[in-house]
């Protein structure tokens, strides 16, 4: 199968990090950050400059950190991925329980009754779950599948130069749950065995130091205590890289799921982890992301551009050319720098052209999105869980919030 990509796609997409703004807070707390425009790292940090990388790499090991995937099976290591963020996410079976309930119960009528036909794929945030949390759990309704396709944001992806251009996959044997131990879905070597060389690079290190998916796992294993899954960060890359990407592992995992008799949707699913825009004057490493200004109208106005792209790239059936849009319009012409603060301004594209491309292998007809829910750090805004330790690492205001939505494809 060939997928015709747009004429003229603008080499403008590629997907690895919030890399033009700091991560908020890099989940130990609120601190103030320094460095240059796109360190995402806290001034005072253990991990600041050099030294971080360094820090990351022993933290994991054994690693294989750098490792570009051969053209046959990776050799994988043992190990357990320990958790990164202990503010933003809890990482308890008690906490989880309470985090999920509480989400539900507070979001009413405007969730969803379990029970409808399965997603083939969804789009969640990774906020902290004391903003987020109300939202995420519109996703995981009726994402039930038992293997899952993780699709990340690589934040750091400006400190791992190598993995441009291409998808960072891990080595470890699992990843830690609330419930136990999650493991890596024999899907992971299926995909691996089936890239070439220069589509891949496994790093530990790149994984153990990335939040984006790791705020997801618990949910999943909330839903459904078997999961396994396949984790990918997807760092820069431009828009022709990422499409060829895309098609090579959609076709990879259909050849893979029908060989193991996984249906779309029942078994197997995609998961697409990102934020919305980040907006403000302040907490941005120095920059501004405040288009509209810092007032009730400019919030308003930001909201209502996310909603805008959201209907008009995002939701309803997935096509190229609307994905090529979005990116358009929310990356710069250096797929570096942002048009638009859209953490998963990679993420998102890569992981929608993979579902179609995985979709139309399977012979099924073209997913389509439903936004579930929208939201941001101000509205609904923060919710303190009854749980130990779940906290904020970044202060939400007209000055610094965060959007983020849930979609999900059928």
């Amino acid at each position: 199968m060939s997928l015709r990509w747009p004429s003229g796609a603008p080499a403008a997409l590629a997907d690895g990090a919030c890399a033009a703004f700091p991560l908020r807070g890099h989940r130990t707390g609120p601190v103030p950050f320094a460095g240059r425009a796109d360190d995402r790292r806290p001034a005072g940090r253990v991990e600041a400059a050099m030294g971080w990388r360094l820090c990351m790499a022993l933290l994991v090991l054994p690693a294989c950190d750098g490792v570009p995937g051969p053209a046959g099976p990776a050799p994988m290591r043992a190990g357990v991925r320990a958790p990164f963020d202990t503010v933003g996410y809890a990482h308890t079976a008690e906490a989880v329980e309470t985090v999920v309930a509480a989400a539900r119960e507070a979001e009413g009528e405007r969730l969803a009754p379990p029970g409808g036909a399965p997603w083939v794929a969804v789009i969640a945030p990774h906020d902290d779950w004391v903003y987020a949390a109300r939202v995420m759990v519109h996703a995981f309704t009726d994402l039930r599948a038992g293997h899952v396709v993780l699709v990340g944001v690589a934040h750091h992806a400006r400190d791992f130069p190598e993995s441009e251009g291409r998808l960072v996959f891990d080595s470890f044997d699992a990843w830690h749950g609330p419930y136990g131990a999650v493991p890596i879905s024999p899907l992971r070597q299926d995909l691996l065995a089936a890239l070439p060389p220069q589509d891949v690079l496994v790093s530990d290190a790149m994984h153990a130091g990335e939040h984006s998916l790791e705020g997801l796992v618990p949910f999943l294993q909330h839903g459904r205590r078997d999961v396994s899954i396949v984790p990918i960060l997807v760092p820069f890359a431009e828009f022709d890289r990422l499409a060829a990407l895309a098609e090579r592992v959609g076709e990879a995992l259909a050849e893979a799921t029908e060989r193991r008799h996984l249906a779309p949707g029942v078994d197997v699913a995609i998961l697409i982890s990102s934020d919305a825009v980040h907006y403000g004057d302040e907490g941005w490493g120095g920059r501004a992301f405040a288009d509209f200004g810092v007032d009730g109208a400019a919030y308003d106005a930001a909201v209502a551009r996310d909603l805008a792209l959201i209907e008009n790239h995002l939701a309803g059936p997935v096509e190229l050319e609307r994905l090529q849009a979005f990116s358009t319009s929310v990356l710069a012409e250096d797929v570096h720098e942002y048009r638009i603060p859209w953490c998963g301004r990679f993420s998102i594209p890569f992981g929608l052209a993979l579902v179609l491309a995985f979709a139309l292998a399977r012979g099924l007809p073209v997913p389509a999105g439903t936004l579930l829910r929208y939201g941001t750090t101000l509205d609904p805004g923060r919710t303190d869980w009854p749980v130990p330790g779940l906290g904020a690492t970044a202060p939400a205001s007209l000055h610094h919030w965060v959007g983020f939505a849930s979609i999900g494809y059928r």
